[in-house]
């Protein structure tokens, strides 16, 4: 899939005026800032699915088991017909959950982290999986496969954008920028942290929310004048 972004550039919100001494004279230099926005499109996304024992209720009042090896074949099924390799699939955690006072057995369970690489790809899994035996389905993380050339994208629009400030402010002074002083990257530490979780699987509103990885980028620069 072709991922596509957009820049956000900010607008003025920084400039501090300093002054240093270059060769034996005193230089007016001024601080900006700049920042930039990307909406970047996600093409790598890991999802977590839990899946569990439980007792199928006949019409004729008995019980039978539904053992955890039957639920994780129908679910690695789904994942199948999605174009999901059994290598994109990794079984993170087995046990069991239930309380053992409201079942005569343990009724074990386990989680299993899937990678995918579309939206296209988890609607179709979200539409086929079944609802017996999934106990939770959480998307864990987005990513881009292009993320360093997007940082790059994003640290140079924070530059351009202070540049810019910054020759807005000297030509209204009737000044001339001919250096730069000093650069520092501001930009915030970045984190995942899962934003979707619905085990109803009805997307909706909080699937859309997964559909861009928002990366702000800033600077501040200072420039020298005469």
């Amino acid at each position: 899939m072709r991922s596509s972004f957009v820049i956000l550039v900010s607008a003025f919100v920084l400039a501090a005026s300093c002054s240093v001494k270059v060769a034996a004279e005193t230089t007016p230099c001024i601080e900006v800032s700049g920042s930039a926005t990307l909406n970047i499109v996600p093409d790598r996304m890991t999802v977590r699915i839990g899946i569990q024992e439980y007792y199928r209720h006949n019409p004729g009042g008995d019980s039978i088991l539904v053992r955890l090896a039957d639920i994780d074949k129908k679910v690695r099924n789904v994942l199948r017909r999605s174009d999901v390799a059994d290598s994109m699939i990794t079984v993170n955690d087995y046990g069991n959950y239930a309380n053992r006072y409201e079942s005569k057995k343990f009724l074990m369970a386990k989680s299993m982290d899937v990678k995918l690489s579309s939206f296209a790809q988890l609607e179709r899994i979200v539409s086929d999986l079944p609802k017996e035996g999934i106990t939770s389905f959480n998307i864990s993380a987005v990513d881009n496969s292009d993320m360093a050339r997007y940082n790059r994208e994003g640290l140079k629009s924070a530059l351009d954008a202070a540049r810019a400030k910054a020759e807005f402010i000297a030509a209204n002074e009737g000044l001339t920028i001919y250096g730069v002083l000093e650069i520092i990257e501001t930009t915030p530490e970045r984190y995942l942290m899962p934003v979707f979780s619905n085990v109803a699987y009805d997307g909706g509103s909080g699937m859309d929310n997964m559909r861009r990885i928002v990366r702000t980028y800033s600077v501040k620069v200072k420039y020298l004048f005469r």
